[in-house]
């Protein structure tokens, strides 16, 4: 759980600072950490970074209109920290479907889009994994996305031109072992 209370970190100083440019480097870092050492937690911290340098990047989401809402997010995101600290999942999950919600309801009051902020970046960051050396099949069981969107999706934006650091063949084997004795 290390990882998981140094990911919630990188999140909570990106937001608490609205700086989008180091919300991204942490889903960077994020993502890395997700394809090598694949849990639910540091999925969900992928996919809501990723969210996050969306909202912090878009200006009509930082007026002063949704400042409630921001520090509501700020509040979680602190209470993710405290909870990964202390490795409480349980607790942890709770704090990331708070999260969730208030995305939500932030994104509900300005929706613009055909899918929301948390599908594409669920999306997203299901393909990232998949161009990180993940096999499609397991991408898509891991993250519940379907294994033609993660195609589509990856196709479309040429990710595998793009991502860096993929696993090596002799990892992919040791994971596919894993996968099959149910150690994962």
């Amino acid at each position: 759980m290390l990882e998981l209370s140094k990911a919630s970190k990188l999140i909570c100083d990106a937001f608490k600072e609205r700086d989008q440019r180091k919300m991204r480097r942490a889903n960077d870092t994020i993502m890395t950490l997700s394809a090598s050492r694949f849990s639910k937690e540091m999925y969900e911290l992928a996919v809501y970074s990723y969210v996050l340098s969306k909202v912090l990047s878009k200006p009509r989401f930082m007026s002063k209109k949704y400042s409630a809402t921001h520090k509501e997010i700020q509040a979680i995101l602190n209470s993710m920290v405290r909870d990964a600290k202390k490795r409480d999942k349980k607790a942890f999950r709770v704090a990331v479907k708070g999260l969730r919600t208030s995305i939500q309801t932030l994104e509900s009051r300005d929706s613009r889009y055909i899918k929301t902020m948390i599908e594409k970046g669920r999306l997203k960051t299901a393909a990232t994994l998949y161009a990180q050396g993940l096999s499609l099949s397991t991408a898509s069981k891991l993250t519940g996305v379907e294994s033609q969107e993660i195609m589509d999706y990856a196709g479309k934006t040429r990710m595998f031109d793009r991502v860096t650091g993929g696993k090596s063949l002799a990892s992919r084997i040791d994971y596919a072992r894993k996968m099959l004795l149910g150690g994962v």
